[in-house]
C-alpha cells in the first residue's frame, strides 16, 4: 500500500509528502540498528496521534555504534525537488538524513546532519543538493547529484555520533519539494 502511495506520489511533480501522523503513512518503514555488524544498539518505531516515534539506546560495545529507521527499498526519484522539510523534536544528538542508491554498503552514500532542540518542534528546509557524499561512514568531500537523486533506492534517518546513551526523535512529517 505504501509503495503504491509513494509510486503516485512520485509522479507528481509538484511535492511528495510523507505524514507520519494519523495516516501512519511510516507503518512500512524498518529499524536498521549496528546488529546488522555485530553491535548491541537497540531502537524502535511508534506512533502517536500526529508522530512518529524513533526512540532507542546507542551501544558501543562489540564495535556497535549506530541506529536507523529507513523506508522500504523502491525506487525513489527526487530529482524533480529542490529541498527536503522535515517537522521534528528530539534528543539533542547529531541525526542524519541518509539516502543511498545502491545496496552495498561500502559504495557511497548521502547524508544531510541535522541536531534537535530538546523538547522544541523544528521544521528544517534541506537542500537536496547540499547532501554529502559518505563512504562508510567517512565524508568524502562531494556532494549528491541530480543523476544519483533520480536513482535512490532507500532513505531514512540514522544516529551515528559515537556517543553511547538513550536517544529520540519525533517526526511529524518529511516533505519533498
Amino acid at each position: 500500500m505504501l509503495m503504491v502511495f509513494l509510486a503516485v506520489l512520485l509522479t507528481n511533480n509538484k511535492s511528495e509528502k510523507i505524514d507520519f501522523g494519523k495516516k501512519k503513512e511510516g507503518k512500512n518503514w524498518q529499524v536498521v540498528n549496528d546488529g546488522v555488524m555485530g553491535g548491541r544498539s537497540q531502537s524502535t518505531i511508534s506512533f502517536e496521534d500526529n508522530s512518529l516515534i524513533f526512540k532507542g539506546k546507542v551501544s558501543l560495545e562489540n564495535n556497535g555504534g549506530f541506529a536507523s529507521m529507513r523506508a522500504p527499498w523502491g525506487k525513489y526519484d527526487f530529482s524533480r525537488y529542490e529541498t527536503m522539510t522535515m517537522r521534528f523534536r528530539g534528543t539533542a544528538r547529531k541525526f542524519a538524513v541518509t539516502m543511498q542508491n545502491e545496496q552495498v554498503f561500502y559504495l557511497p552514500n548521502y547524508k544531510y546532519f541535522f541536531t534537535p532542540s530538546p523538547d522544541k518542534w523544528q521544521t528544517l528546509e534541506m537542500k537536496l543538493a547540499d547532501f554529502e557524499t559518505h563512504r562508510m561512514g567517512e565524508a568524502t568531500g562531494g556532494t549528491v547529484s541530480k543523476d544519483i537523486l533520480s536513482k535512490i533506492i532507500r532513505y531514512g534517518i540514522i544516529l551515528y555520533d559515537k556517543k553511547a546513551g538513550d536517544f529520540e526523535l519525533e517526526i511529524d512529517y518529511i516533505e519533498f519539494k
